[in-house]
């Protein structure tokens, strides 16, 4: 791994990421902000020129088409697969 890691979502400041991440990680509703909360966190996170490797933009496009827990829950895991973990 080369280059800045991202920042992570426990540190984020404005009140919105938190609230999202931890109905995911709870299994809780997801509102549609939340959703978007998250996705936004994740495109930052896997934009950041610290990740490299031949998935490592499968996953970005992966990223962008989060609408759903459901697609938030895929992207993780083919995260997990290459040892990213942004939760």
């Amino acid at each position: 791994m080369t280059g800045a890691i991202p920042g992570y979502w426990m540190h984020e400041t404005s009140g919105v990421l938190r609230p999202a991440v931890e109905a995911y990680l709870r299994h809780d509703p997801m509102t549609p902000g939340q959703i978007a909360a998250v996705r936004g966190y994740l495109h930052q996170w896997f934009a950041a020129p610290a990740w490299k490797g031949p998935m490592i933009d499968p996953i970005r496009t992966a990223v962008e088409a989060i609408t759903c827990r459901a697609d938030i829950s895929r992207v993780l895991e083919m995260a997990v697969r290459e040892g990213i973990d942004p939760l």
